[in-house]
C-alpha cells in the first residue's frame, strides 16, 4: 500500500527487513525513509466569504487565528460538532469538513502530517 501522507508505517512482522543477498527490503526502505524525511511544509489556505468550508485532502491540523470567528465546526461524514472554540489548531482526518463562520476573516493554515 503507498504511503501518501508520508507516515512511518511499520511493515507486517512477516516482512523480513533483509533480502537473501543482505539487502533492505522494499516496505521496510520505505519505513526507514518516512522517519527520516522532511515534513511537509505548512499551506495557506485562502478564505473565500464566511461561512467557510475547507475539506481536508489528507490527516493534519488546521490552524485559525485572528479575525473575527464566531463559530467553528467539524464534520465528519455526516456527524457534525461545533468546537464551542473561535480559534485554535484542529486535527482533522482526510475527507473532514471544518466549516468556518466569521465577519473578519481569521489566518488559516494547514499542517500535514
Amino acid at each position: 500500500m503507498p504511503n501518501v501522507n508520508n507516515a512511518a508505517i511499520v511493515p507486517s512482522s512477516a516482512q523480513p527487513i533483509a533480502d537473501a543477498r543482505g539487502f533492505v527490503t522494499t516496505p521496510w526502505q520505505r519505513f526507514f525513509n518516512a522517519i527520516v524525511s522532511a515534513a511537509a511544509p505548512i499551506q495557506p489556505v485562502t478564505l473565500t466569504g464566511s461561512p467557510f468550508a475547507y475539506r481536508a485532502g489528507s490527516g493534519g491540523n488546521l490552524a485559525i487565528s485572528g479575525g473575527t470567528v464566531s463559530a467553528i465546526t467539524i464534520t465528519r461524514g455526516t456527524t457534525a460538532v461545533p468546537t464551542g472554540a473561535t480559534s485554535g489548531t484542529f486535527p482533522v482526518a482526510n475527507g473532514d469538513v471544518v466549516s468556518i463562520t466569521y465577519t473578519v476573516a481569521p489566518t488559516v493554515s494547514f499542517i500535514p502530517i
